[in-house]
């Protein structure tokens, strides 16, 4: 029998994770997977968010409907990655000790959010840093992500099932269906389109949130997030696999500035820290033996926000293709599944959208 071939929008603009995480999946499930994508791992750039990402795991709070499903994705992921973490030495994929810091007492919503998660306990007050301004703190287990390393590592497993990607700059959903078919033909036209395209096409819902972020050769051992009086959050994610740490960080919605703030990097790093003194390490190489943090880069990660969170739908577009004849043209109705708009969640949720993606195409 004929595979069904599916064509999947990797990346437009911001994200191109939850692409890779679907083509993983349905290629697996037998079908024939063609991606299309401006960027591709192993790539650097403003647009593309997944490898700048932290890429650790932390419970949001689920206060709608739209929380909570997103919160089984959630949960379907964690699981996922436990087992990729057990079976899958060369993923970059680790699960630590999680540790949070509040400035103020925990209330009802937090203890509700963070207690289902596995290894939680509340931290003694003999386990919180010396500080004037925390006073409560509590752990949990967490995986992270070396997130290069991951993402090289998705597409080499969807390339090991079949699927195959290609370099192009997208203008319209529709387009995906002339390439996809154009590069892959040794399977038939595509039968429906995943949209993973991080912000949509001119999605009016989705919007740009500009994080400043901060990699260090340093290696740590556990995840952690203090979250201040003041409304910040100071972030600190080991990378495995001697990818350093991450450490960050800022939320400015709507800020498009590709440009590193000097007072932002300078205030991350004295909260870092502050925070987390046994972070700093002899910097190798250096003459000076001096426990410091070794910055290797200071860079910006644009996430893809969407009001209302994720889009996870179908949609029927109309296709418009040359006639038989060629002088003229016919239309027909086409499947699109929508699957962007994750926001900070994208690594959180990508496998169980991806299951989700796969059950909504073999219902077409």
């Amino acid at each position: 029998m004929e595979r069904q071939h599916v064509a999947i929008i990797g990346q437009v603009y911001l994200r191109r994770l939850l692409g890779l995480t679907v083509a993983v999946e349905l290629a697996r499930r037998g079908y024939g997977v063609t991606v299309l994508a401006k960027d591709l791992p192993g790539d650097w750039t403003i647009d593309y968010a997944s490898p700048r990402a932290g890429a650790h795991f932390r419970p949001t709070a689920v206060t709608n409907a739209q929380e909570a499903f997103e919160n089984t994705l959630m949960q379907e992921t964690y699981a996922k990655l436990g087992e990729i973490c057990r079976n899958e030495s060369t993923a970059g994929v680790e699960f630590v000790p999680a540790i949070e810091y509040f400035d103020s007492d925990l209330s009802p919503r937090d203890l509700e959010m963070f207690s289902v998660w596995p290894q939680f306990r509340l931290l003694e007050p003999t386990e919180l840093p010396e500080s004037a301004t925390i006073k409560a703190g509590l752990t949990y287990s967490a995986w992270v992500l070396n997130s290069p390393v991951y993402l090289v590592w998705l597409q080499r497993r969807a390339e090991a099932h079949g699927a195959l990607f290609f370099r192009e700059h997208l203008r319209s959903v529709q387009e995906a269906f002339f390439l996809a078919a154009s590069h892959n033909p040794a399977l038939p036209p595509p039968f429906a389109i995943v949209d993973a395209s991080g912000m949509g096409f001119s999605d009016p819902a989705c919007f740009p949130s500009r994080g400043q972020f901060i990699l260090l050769s340093n290696e740590y051992d556990r995840t952690i997030s203090h979250h201040s009086a003041d409304g910040n959050a100071t972030v600190v994610i080991p990378r495995p696999l001697g990818g350093g740490t991450v450490v960050g960080g800022t939320k400015e919605p709507h800020n498009w500035s590709p440009l590193n703030s000097d007072v932002a990097v300078e205030e991350i790093l004295r909260r870092v820290t502050a925070l987390c003194p046994d972070l700093l390490q002899p910097i190798p190489g250096s003459p000076d033996a001096t426990p410091a943090l070794d910055c290797q880069e200071a860079y910006i990660g644009r996430r893809p926000m969407r009001k209302g969170g994720l889009r996870l739908e179908t949609e029927f577009f109309d296709l418009v293709t040359t006639g038989r004849s060629g002088l003229n043209t016919e239309s027909s109705r086409f499947p699109v599944v929508h699957c962007y708009g994750a926001g900070p969640s994208g690594y959180k949720i990508s496998w169980g959208a991806a299951n989700m993606v796969c059950d909504m195409l073999s219902a077409l």
